[in-house]
């Protein structure tokens, strides 16, 4: 299978990028949706997970993917397969046969290149990853897809003891727990950790996730309203129109004003 220009232009300045700047850096990928986020991923575990420098050093002992896609599952080994034909390689957190977080602990302290978890499980293996990265030095890279899940359970447990009112307060009208949030929330309360590599997949980052995860143009000057964070690398839904790779709906909607006090939206397509 080969890229499309867009995943091999974000899996190339990615790789680039860090292996110029080092561990411990944010890098924030906001592609569309139908921009094939599942291979870009896939492919950016397997290049990280297998990332050298010069000097032949190995940068990240684990590269950690978070999402609830069963399909990433399923492709993600399939890709790794493909490049290596290594069996045991990819690590899946699925919780049968032992709790999902001695599956966890014994994938992470284990030396899996690659260890795939969904949302559920996430807060413990991010727990997890900082505490293997603070006491025994060990260098991973978390790939989090922009994986939802509800408001119940341990996932908004945790996120929602770290939450401000006005966070909470959307959370109540209906908001959804995502990833992104989870992230946000740690990087927003911890000191940076230079053993740990974020990549975030989103295609609608909030002002938060751009905030702690985007680049500044000018790094060395504060953020202002020349100098506001931007994602790493950029696929526009637009583009992703544009390409055919996925419909404007707006093509089969006319606003139609007349009759009715308001404005409405009718289908005419």
């Amino acid at each position: 299978m080969f890229p499309r220009f867009h995943q091999l232009d974000a899996t190339r300045k990615l790789l680039a990028a860090v292996l110029g700047e080092g561990q411990g850096g944010k890098y924030l990928i906001q592609h569309s949706a139908g921009s094939g986020k599942t291979n870009s991923i896939a492919w950016s575990a397997h290049f990280l997970a297998d990332l050298h420098t010069a000097s032949h050093e190995k940068l990240f002992d684990t590269v950690l993917v978070v999402s609830d896609r069963t399909v990433l599952d399923d492709q993600l080994q399939e890709a790794i397969f493909d490049f290596e034909r290594t069996a045991g390689v990819v690590a899946t957190i699925k919780g049968e046969g032992a709790s999902k977080s001695g599956e966890l602990a014994a994938a992470l302290s284990g030396g899996k290149k690659i260890v795939v978890c969904t949302i559920q499980t996430f807060p413990f293996a991010l727990k997890a990853v900082q505490e293997l990265a603070a006491t025994q030095g060990k260098r991973f890279a978390v790939i989090a897809d922009e994986a939802h899940s509800s408001q119940t359970g341990e996932v908004a447990a945790k996120l929602k003891a770290v939450l401000s009112a006005e966070e909470l307060q959307e959370l109540a009208d209906g908001g959804e727990v995502s990833t992104e949030d989870l992230l946000a929330a740690q990087m927003e309360n911890r000191a940076a950790e230079c053993g740990i590599t974020y990549v975030a997949f989103t295609a609608t980052p909030k002002a938060k996730t751009l905030e702690l995860f985007g680049r500044r143009p000018n790094p060395n000057l504060p953020a202002s309203a020349d100098n506001l964070p931007e994602p790493f690398h950029v696929y526009s839904m637009r583009q992703a129109i544009e390409e055919g790779f996925i419909l404007d709906v707006l093509l089969n909607y006319t606003l139609q004003v007349g009759v009715q006090t308001r404005p409405q939206w009718q289908r005419i397509g």
